[in-house]
């Protein structure tokens, strides 16, 4: 088995996304093993199983599809129904169509009620709204051409188009250009572009985190090998307009690392959780750590970051991506890995934040093993649910895979569900229902 990197329709995805498994098929490796390590044997414990019920449709997940080739492509629909217990695609779904030959530069969902792609090699932005059935309408005057789309992301950011945790303002990356676009979010999802918009940025933007109260917007800037050298931050007024905060952009200085490919707020707005991506295969050498910084509150300097004791924090792996819940309680923290031959995903690491001091803690059971793994991760708004993506080649046929977790208040993570078969490799997000606002 080996993983390998692919360009694919013109769009470097990130690496996490691209790196797939040969000799083994959706779920387990050929011998009939849970897949984990090359050996196509789990590290960690296993996941249990869930008796949750909770509403019929939990939550909505949506993925570009251009495995039309030469035909429109699609986004397409799924539904998380944890009554009937299934994930699969939306029943009656009307898949609204897209840039052919396009995976995307991003995707990002606002208030659960409206989704936005952007698609670089057409220039333009797309937004729809999302209805209680998890059908899509076209958002007035989408799709929006934006020529800087080209260099959104620098063909190979995953975070380079976000939203402020309201919903009310939409943020996307020009690496090419240096610059953050930032659009007001309307009446009905229009977007309008803010004043002073695009924001000149002292270095190549490529993926982007607000704190979790949504007062600054953060910036890293890595290479294709995750090698990044600085944070920038920025204050956002509640025009949108971005002002730099003090001491920005972050540069790595002795102990004090700011070389990461990937930052996340959590909930309260006092810290900001960062992974370099790093592994040894790619870069060298493995970085087994989760790196947290404070976020000055106030003063001068608000919206400075500084590591905080005891950073940065142990991992039992190399982190890849990280995906930080959302939900005003939430304090929880995983991250997904690469094993250091690239032949398979390692288990999903747990850690509980504590909110006084910003340390991390490992979670019971960590690392999670059984389901489907993956090395990239996303909650839904709720924070009841961690969804996994994963990408493996069966012998030259690629399939993609997106996977559910029940989420325990201990942070344990069950998998009570298996995933569902994405038809291609674009982006993709999930999303609570409109009406679970």
């Amino acid at each position: 088995m080996r993983f390998i990197k692919m360009q694919r329709l013109g769009m470097l995805m990130p690496v996490a996304a691209m790196l797939l498994l040969s000799a083994c098929d959706h779920y387990n490796c050929s011998s009939g093993a849970n897949f984990g390590a090359s050996t196509c044997t789990s590290s960690g414990s296993g996941l249990g199983t869930s008796g949750s019920g909770g509403t019929a449709t939990a939550a909505f997940a949506f993925a570009v599809d251009t495995a039309g080739g030469s035909s429109n492509g699609t986004i397409d629909g799924y539904t998380l129904n944890t009554t009937a217990n299934t994930f699969a695609a939306t029943p009656s779904y009307t898949a609204p169509s897209i840039p052919t030959n396009d995976g995307g530069v991003g995707m990002v969902v606002a208030q659960s009620q409206y989704l936005y792609a952007g698609f670089g090699l057409a220039g333009q932005l797309y937004g729809w709204s999302i209805d209680s059935t998890g059908n899509l309408t076209a958002i007035s005057g989408s799709p929006y051409t934006e020529t800087f789309m080209s260099g959104v992301g620098g063909s190979r950011g995953i975070n380079s188009i976000i939203t402020n945790p309201a919903g009310t303002l939409l943020f996307l990356a020009d690496t090419d250009s240096d610059q953050i676009y930032v659009f007001q979010i309307g009446t009905g999802g229009a977007l309008t572009a803010v004043s002073g918009s695009p924001f000149s940025v002292p270095l190549s933007p490529v993926n982007l985190a607000t704190d979790g109260l949504g007062k600054y917007l953060y910036m890293t800037n890595p290479d294709s090998s995750h090698v990044g050298s600085e944070i920038a931050a920025y204050s956002i007024a509640s025009t949108g307009a971005l002002t730099a905060v003090s001491g920005s952009p972050f540069v790595t200085s002795g102990s004090a690392s700011y070389s990461m490919w990937q930052v996340a707020g959590e909930p309260t707005g006092k810290y900001l959780i960062g992974a370099t991506g790093q592994n040894a295969d790619i870069n060298g050498v493995d970085d087994d750590h989760l790196y947290v910084y404070a976020i000055t509150q106030s003063g001068s300097a608000a919206g400075a970051i500084t590591p905080v004791s005891g950073s940065p924090f142990a991992t039992e792996f190399s982190p890849y991506n990280i995906a930080v819940q959302p939900n005003s309680t939430g304090n929880l923290v995983y991250s997904f890995s690469i094993n250091d031959t690239l032949t398979g995903f390692n288990g999903i690491e747990g850690y509980s934040i504590d909110s006084s001091t910003g340390a991390l803690s490992a979670v019971s059971g960590s690392p999670f093993s059984g389901g489907t793994l993956g090395s990239w991760g996303q909650f839904d708004q709720s924070g009841a649910f961690l969804f996994v993506y994963s990408a493996v080649d069966d012998n030259g046929t690629f399939s993609y895979t997106l996977s559910p977790f029940d989420v325990a208040s201990t942070g344990t993570l069950t998998d009570p569900i298996s995933g569902t078969s994405l038809t291609d490799s674009g982006f993709w997000v999930v999303t609570d229902p409109p009406a679970a606002q």
